[in-house]
């Protein structure tokens, strides 16, 4: 499986992240403490230097990065050919959304008034919709795609239950997109992302459970 072009990509995509830290962290005051934590209400309750709260995001990114190229050379790339365009999306999906949320983070250190949540909820919605999009053409492996009992032991378990969880994933990722632009408070925004992030999986497992009896095996 080739990922050069979606690992370069990324890989810019965690250094624009550093980058961006670099540049906030001589913007600030020498002794400055920047908000790394936010609770449901959206305001911050967890502070640290602003030098390690600008190299959290950059580290963690280039982390789940080296992770995620490694992983298929661990796990076997059964299947994982063919679902190369839907694999490197979600590695520059992922990094897309780790350089928003330290977007948001120098956003807020510089003008308080910069709603963090509602920015990286935007980006997180808009990954759900763009992987929901794509789920149903990730083709049977061990890394990615909706991984239960069920899809594992058949093919054609696996092919209806990550098209009936990618539907799912998509509409959850505009509803939260909707949520982070209009909920009237930050409360009811975490609960919507909640819902977003757990009731797509949840019924994609329940889905290949109540299938897999009925389907054919090979």
């Amino acid at each position: 499986m080739n990922l050069t072009r979606p690992l370069m990509i990324s890989a810019a995509l965690v250094a624009a992240s550093a980058a961006l830290g670099a540049w906030a962290y001589g913007q600030l005051p020498e002794h400055a403490l920047v908000a790394i934590h936010f609770n449901a209400q959206g305001q911050p309750n967890g502070f640290a230097g602003k030098a390690r709260a600008f190299a959290i995001l950059p580290v963690v990114g280039a982390a789940v990065l080296a992770l995620l190229a490694v992983l298929p050379r661990l796990r076997g790339q059964k299947g994982l050919e063919a679902s190369q365009g839907p694999y490197g999306l979600m590695l520059v999906g992922v990094s897309a959304v780790m350089l928003v949320s330290q977007a948001a983070l120098v956003a807020h250190a510089l003008n308080g008034a910069v709603d963090v949540l509602r920015l990286v909820f935007v980006a997180v919605g808009a990954l759900f919709a763009v992987l929901g999009n794509v789920l149903g053409k990730v083709r049977h492996n061990f890394v990615f795609g909706v991984r239960t009992p069920w899809t594992l032991m058949n093919e054609t378990v696996w092919d209806k239950t990550n098209r009936f969880t990618g539907r799912l994933m998509f509409a959850a990722g505009l509803v939260l997109i909707l949520a982070a632009l209009l909920a009237p408070n930050s409360a009811m925004l975490v609960g919507v992302m909640i819902a977003c992030a757990s009731v797509p999986a949840l019924a994609g497992v329940v889905y290949s459970w109540a299938i897999f009896p009925k389907a054919p095996t090979a």
